[in-house]
């Protein structure tokens, strides 16, 4: 399989069909720290619930999975540790798994707990019958040129991408893009977007599948 990080967004187009399913993303924050944001899309409609400061957001999204029941959810974590500290074969970097390499994204190592209560977090989830996937929003945002747009500057870029954003959800998916308060709020999206390529089995794979994927 030739990867193909750029590849055009032309995949999120409205001709997309997909299962009607509770679906989660979730841009994944600080434990205390308010900036949780779960992207929810049920019956059609996609909506944002937030976790305020001080609340735990490892709990909040337990309690919301068991409200909403999702059937997979999309997190922005690592959701597993580089293969050499399981001793996997052709697994030597103490730093990164493959899929970081492949994506340039941050080392788990370097997220520390944050990671580790990703990993806890999804072993309780799949424990309840979820599919949890480890999903990075960035790429997405790279695929659609956001960067254009003035994606993760100031309050304009974000209205900027607010506007482009709307142009690639699937037509029976309806949004209002004044609930997307901030970047944090944007990136749950961008996570759910992910989500809903894997229920379209328009998804890329990134990664071992022994030592940790990313799905796009």
């Amino acid at each position: 399989m030739n990867i193909d990080i750029k590849k055009p967004g032309s995949y999120l187009v409205a001709e997309i069909k997909f299962t009607m399913e509770k679906i989660f993303g979730i841009d994944y924050g600080s434990k205390l720290s308010g900036n949780t944001v779960i992207a929810v899309c049920a019956q059609g409609e996609i909506l944002f619930l937030d976790v305020k400061k001080g609340v735990d957001a490892d709990q909040f999204i337990l309690h919301a999975s068991e409200h909403f029941k999702p059937s997979v959810i999309f997190i922005d974590a690592p959701l597993s540790l580089p293969g050499i500290y399981a001793k996997l074969p052709d697994c030597n970097n103490y730093h990164f798994r493959k899929a970081d390499l492949q994506l340039k994204a941050m080392s788990p190592m370097f997220l520390g707990g944050l990671a580790a209560r990703a990993i806890e977090l999804k072993e309780k989830l799949i424990r309840r019958g979820v599919k949890v996937h480890e999903t990075y929003p960035r790429i997405i945002a790279s695929r659609l040129n956001l960067k254009s747009n003035g994606y993760k500057g100031s309050r304009l870029g974000l209205k900027d991408c607010k506007k482009e954003i709307v142009k690639h959800l699937p037509q029976n998916i309806d949004l209002d893009v004044d609930d997307i308060k901030n970047w944090h709020y944007f990136d749950s999206l961008l996570a759910l977007m992910s989500a809903i390529n894997f229920c379209s089995g328009n998804h890329d794979i990134f990664g071992d599948p022994n030592e940790g994927e990313i799905y796009i």
